[in-house]
C-alpha cells in the first residue's frame, strides 16, 4: 500500500544527483473515448526530443536510449489498466528504475535533470494519505484499506454467533436482548482489534465507520486512543458497496480532512512566527538555511511554489538566488530548482512535507515557511547577510 510509495519517495530523496540524465515523468493514465491513452504519444514526443538533443553526446545516449525503450515497454506491457496514473523514475547508468502506478490523477509532467523531480510525488502522498474504510453490521464486517497506489479488502470479521430475530415479548425478549447486545459488543471489539492491527500494518491515516445508527453507540464505545485519534467520521453505507462507490463516497471526506490539516498546521506555524523565541520561519531565504543547518521539523509549501536558487557542490547548504561561491566554505555553488530541492531536503531529514493547495498567510511570505526542531539564533544571524 501507501508504505511503498513512502519508502519510495524517501528512496528518492536520498539520491544525491550525478552527472547522467535522470528522467522524472508523471503521466495521465486516462483513456480517451477509443481506449487510446494520449499522454504516451507525448511521452514519445519529448523523449524523441531529448535524443535528438543527445546526438552529439555518445556518453549519454546509449543510457538514454535504454530508459526510453524500458519506459515505453513497461507502459505497453506492464502498467495497470486500472492506473488513473504512473510516476516513472529512470537513470540507467545509475541503476535506478522506479514505475510507480497511481489511483490518484496527475498533470503530465516531464523532466530532465542531474536528480529526481520528486515535488510531485510528495504532494500526492500528501492530499492521499492511507484510509480504512469499516463497513460494519451487527453480524460481520469488512475493513478496506485505500490508499494512493491500492485499494484491497485487509481484513473481515464475524460475530460469535449467529444473530437471529426473536419476536416473543415479556421477559424472554429482554434476555435475548440482552444476550444479543452482548454479541455485538464482543463484536465491536473484535472490529477494533482487527483495525488496530490493519492500521500498524498499513501505516493508516484516516478511518472512516459506515454503520447504522443501532450499532453506532456499540461501535464508538470500542474505538481504541488509536483508532479515534484518526477517525474522521462515522457514515452510512450499504455494507455491500463495491470498491469504487466506497472511493467516491470517502473522497469529499478525506479532501476536507486533509484542508484541515492544511489549517492546522498553517495556524502552528503562525503562532510559532509570531512567539518570542518561536520554532517557525518563512520566506524563500530562512527556510533555505533552516534546511542546509537539518532544523526543519515540517516543511509547508505553496502547491505553486517555484524558486531559483543554489547549493553548495562541499557542504551542501542551500541559498536563495544565484551566487558563484558559497558564503560558508567558499564551495562552488550550483543551480538548483528550490521546489524540488527543499522536497528533497526536507524528506532527508524525516520532515514532515505539507504541500499547501492555497494560503493568503503564505502568499504573502513567498510561498513558503517550515516548522523548526529546534533555533539556532546567533548563527543565522551570523550568516542572515
Amino acid at each position: 500500500m501507501d508504505t511503498h510509495l513512502r519508502s519510495a519517495l524517501q528512496e528518492l530523496a536520498a539520491y544525491q544527483g550525478g552527472d547522467q540524465p535522470f528522467l522524472s515523468i508523471y503521466l495521465d493514465w486516462t483513456p480517451d473515448g477509443n481506449g487510446k491513452r494520449p499522454s504516451v504519444r507525448l511521452l514519445e514526443d519529448e523523449l524523441a526530443a531529448v535524443a535528438a538533443d543527445m546526438n552529439g553526446d555518445a556518453n549519454n545516449r546509449a543510457g538514454m536510449e535504454a530508459d526510453r525503450q524500458r519506459i515505453l515497454d513497461y507502459l505497453d506491457r506492464e502498467a495497470p489498466r486500472a492506473a488513473r496514473s504512473i510516476a516513472i523514475f529512470a537513470c540507467h547508468d545509475q541503476g535506478v528504475w522506479m514505475a510507480l502506478p497511481l489511483l490518484a490523477p496527475v498533470a503530465n509532467h516531464f523532466a530532465v535533470d542531474r536528480y529526481p523531480h520528486i515535488f510531485e510525488l510528495a504532494r500526492l502522498i500528501d492530499d492521499h494519505q492511507t484510509c480504512a474504510v469499516v463497513l460494519a453490521e451487527r453480524q460481520e464486517a469488512r475493513i478496506v484499506v485505500i490508499g494512493l497506489d491500492d485499494a484491497e479488502q485487509a481484513a473481515e470479521t464475524e460475530a460469535a454467533e449467529k444473530i437471529k430475530r426473536f419476536d416473543k415479548g415479556g421477559q424472554a425478549q429482554m434476555l435475548f436482548q440482552r444476550r444479543t447486545d452482548n454479541l455485538i459488543k464482543a463484536h465491536t471489539k473484535d472490529i477494533a482489534a482487527q483495525l488496530e492491527k490493519v492500521i500498524d500494518h498499513h501505516d493508516v491515516r484516516h478511518v472512516i465507520i459506515a454503520g447504522n445508527d443501532s450499532i453506532k453507540g456499540m461501535i464508538m464505545d470500542a474505538l481504541t486512543a488509536p483508532i479515534t485519534s484518526r477517525l474522521v467520521g462515522y457514515i452510512h453505507l450499504d455494507p455491500n458497496s463495491s470498491m469504487k462507490a466506497i472511493v467516491e463516497t470517502i473522497e469529499p471526506m478525506l479532501r476536507e480532512a486533509e484542508r484541515q490539516r492544511e489549517a492546522d498546521q498553517l495556524a502552528e506555524l503562525e503562532m510559532q512566527v509570531t512567539a518570542r523565541e518561536g520554532l517557525g520561519v518563512l520566506g524563500i531565504a530562512d527556510t533555505a538555511l533552516a534546511l542546509g543547518k537539518g532544523q526543519v521539523q515540517s516543511l509547508l509549501m505553496l502547491q505553486g511554489f517555484s524558486g531559483a536558487g543554489g547549493e553548495c557542490v562541499n557542504c551542501g547548504m542551500l541559498r536563495a538566488g544565484q551566487r558563484e561561491k558559497c558564503p560558508y566554505d567558499g564551495g562552488e555553488m550550483r543551480p538548483v530548482d528550490l521546489r524540488e530541492a527543499f522536497t528533497g531536503r526536507a524528506l532527508q531529514q524525516n520532515a514532515d512535507v505539507q504541500i499547501v493547495e492555497a494560503s493568503d498567510y503564505l502568499t504573502a511570505h513567498e510561498g513558503v515557511g517550515v516548522l523548526l526542531r529546534y533555533r539556532d539564533e546567533p548563527q543565522s544571524k551570523a550568516v542572515a547577510g
